[in-house]
This record gives C-alpha cells, sequence and structure tokens, in this order.
C-alpha cells in the first residue's frame, strides 16, 4: 500500500465480511427477512459482499439512494424515510422497475401520492417505537386502522406492514440495555398485531436498530430486520454494547502535520469535514475518535489515553500519552476510530482497502 498523505478512510474487507455473514446466519436462525440499511455503506462494491451472503431486499435512506442501487442491479428496494410527495415522478419511474416499498404516516401523504402515482408500489406505516423521531404510536390503534383503511382504498399503493427504527436503543450502554429496549419492541408489536390482525389480515413487521439486531435473541412477531450500521460498526457501537472493538471495520489515517511538546498534542490533517463532529463521552471525556493501530488483523485503540478532541473544519487535535506522542512524527500517519462511521463514511465518499494494493471503493 502507497504512503497515506491525505486523510483516507480504510475499509477492511475481512472484517466487513464477516459482520454481513454474522448478521445474514442470525437473520436466517430466527426465520427473519434480512433486509439490511445501505445508508452506512452507500456503496455498490460493499452491496455485491452483501449480495453474495444470499440477500435479495435491501433499505435505503433516500430517492437518490434508491436510485444508486437499482441501477445497480437491487429489484427490492424499501425507503426508509417519510414519503417526499414532492417527488412522485421520481417514484413512478422507480416503481416501474422494482418492487419499491415507502414510509406512509398521514392519511394526507396517501391522499397527495395517489393523485399523482402511475406505478404501483407498497407501503409499510411507521411506528414510532420509543425514538420520538417519525411514525405513529404504537397504542394510536384508531390512527392506524385509520390509516390502513386510507391506503387499502387507493388504486396504487399496497399496504404490507410496518416498519420502526428503535433509535433511542443509541442510548444504551449494555446489553442489558439493549435487551431491555428489544423486550419494550417486541411487547408492542405482539399487541399491536392483536388488535391490526382480525380485521386486516397478515402483514409484515420490520425492525431496523443496529444494537437490536447485534445483541437480542428474541424477535417475537418481527418478521424482518434492516440493520444499517452493523457492516462497519464504530466507536459508538462499541459504546452501546453491540460490538467490540474488533468487528469495526473502517478506520480513518490522517497525516501528522505539527506537534505540541508542552502540551503532548499532535495535529493531524483530518477535522469536521472529514469525521463529522458526532462525539462519545467515556469517564469525562468528550472526543471525536480514538487513536487505534492493526493488531492481529484487528484494529485496537491503542490505550485510554489518547483521543481525537478536536476538530475545525481541516484541523485536528490529538491529546496523547508520553509514549504515543513519541511514536509520532511530522510526516507519519495515524490511524484513528472514527465514532459515528455513517456519518464518517457519507463525508469521505470513498474507501481504500486494506489490501496490498489499496484498492479503492467508490460510493454513490
Amino acid at each position: 500500500m502507497q504512503k497515506i498523505t491525505t486523510p483516507t478512510l480504510l475499509l477492511d474487507e475481512g472484517i466487513c465480511k464477516a459482520n454481513i455473514r454474522r448478521m445474514a446466519e442470525k437473520a436466517q436462525h430466527h426465520n427473519l427477512r434480512f433486509k439490511p440499511h445501505m445508508k452506512t455503506h452507500q456503496s455498490a462494491q460493499v452491496g455485491e459482499w452483501i449480495k453474495d451472503a444470499g440477500v435479495t431486499a435491501i433499505t435505503v435512506s433516500s430517492i437518490d439512494m434508491a436510485h444508486y442501487f437499482a441501477q445497480n442491479g437491487w429489484k427490492d428496494i424499501t425507503i426508509a424515510f417519510p414519503c417526499n410527495v414532492g417527488r412522485t415522478q421520481e417514484l413512478n419511474k422507480l416503481a416501474q422497475n422494482i418492487t419499491l416499498t415507502l414510509l406512509i404516516n398521514k392519511p394526507e401523504t396517501a391522499h397527495q401520492l395517489e393523485t399523482h402515482l402511475t406505478s404501483t408500489l407498497n407501503t409499510y406505516i411507521e411506528i414510532d417505537t420509543g425514538s420520538a423521531r417519525s411514525g405513529l404510536a404504537s397504542d394510536d390503534i384508531r390512527a392506524i386502522k385509520e390509516l390502513i383503511t386510507v391506503i387499502q382504498k387507493t388504486k396504487f399503493i399496497n399496504w404490507v406492514g410496518f416498519y420502526s427504527h428503535a433509535g433511542h436503543s443509541y442510548s444504551c450502554r449494555s446489553e442489558q440495555e439493549i435487551s431491555e429496549v428489544q423486550h419494550s419492541i417486541v411487547k408492542q408489536f405482539n399487541n399491536l398485531k392483536k388488535c391490526i390482525n382480525p380485521d386486516f389480515g397478515t402483514f409484515e413487521i420490520c425492525s431496523g436498530d443496529t444494537p437490536c439486531c447485534s445483541v437480542a435473541n428474541n424477535f417475537g412477531p418481527i418478521d424482518a430486520i434492516s440493520p444499517g450500521n452493523f457492516v462497519f460498526y464504530d466507536l459508538m457501537q462499541t459504546q452501546i454494547g453491540s460490538c467490540t472493538p474488533t468487528d469495526i471495520a473502517v478506520a480513518m489515517v490522517c497525516p501528522v502535520v505539527d506537534k505540541y511538546p508542552k502540551r503532548n498534542e499532535l495535529i493531524i490533517h483530518g477535522g469536521a469535514v472529514h469525521f463529522s463532529k458526532e462525539s462519545m463521552t467515556k469517564n469525562g471525556l468528550t472526543h471525536y475518535g480514538a487513536v487505534a493501530q492493526k493488531i492481529d488483523n484487528h484494529w485496537k485503540p491503542l490505550d485510554t489515553a489518547s483521543h481525537l478532541v478536536k476538530l475545525s473544519q481541516e484541523h485536528g487535535v490529538i491529546c496523547c500519552s508520553d509514549v504515543i506522542f513519541k511514536s509520532y512524527d511530522i510526516g507519519d500517519a495515524i490511524t484513528i476510530l472514527p465514532i459515528h462511521s455513517c456519518l464518517t463514511a457519507n463525508l469521505m465518499s470513498q474507501y481504500q482497502l486494506t489490501d496490498k494494493n489499496g484498492t479503492q471503493v467508490n460510493m454513490m
């Protein structure tokens, strides 16, 4: 691999494929449809690794992302974001060529969409299981039934079930806390299914956050899962309890451009435009990444004292232990595990594989 002289996001193909294989096997073991979310990697190449694991249906977060993966051979795509009725013309084009599933959360969305649709598509109703972001509350049975009825009266929209992303699992800090969130989700969907089944027959329930999908073993009435971050994982997921550092498949490598011995700080070319400003706090320290090294084919934080502690647009400031500070000179490249791989990958727009050739992998 050539010397790295600019901020570069490395991707370990072996770790990534192992993460994909493990989640695919878990879905199969629990008789769940596996519809992974592609928003983390946004890459046709990583998509091929997912396809190699037997996956035939995927989830995305935007119409543009749906177009990208449709152009790369995917035929069953869910856009897991409240439907944007202003882009119905694009949805019509997509629905002509693939099985397209949307999220519709309000009757007025269904009415507006139906007015302009010329192609048949599917929809989930999004259920808010506790994240307080978007979707209907699981116990708002009246509103849910009303919305199903409205959708079923349309010509071009097929209601196929419910979708949920338990974003509140990201506030967990242990496997036990993740399991408690999953227990709540299962309980909510069990109650919802009892209330809906007599009137509306069978339907699919899809749930998709990485912490619950990684840790849980009880999926109850859930039929499908759509986690996304699991392909790469990151430091945030280690703090949550979803994985260990050895599961992290991406790392930033940045050149050291300055040193300050009195502060034990290294200055790197690597700022907010590369990492994002997503931070985490542990043991009273807020930081944007941890200094790491490849050990036994996995990235591991080098110690508990060396972190990326400050970011401006292009600058990064790493506060180091004495040992780490003395280990790096100006011109060296230093490896940092990102806090949130989804945001870092989106900003970097491409990966460099850790193979001997440093192969480039493009994103959408």
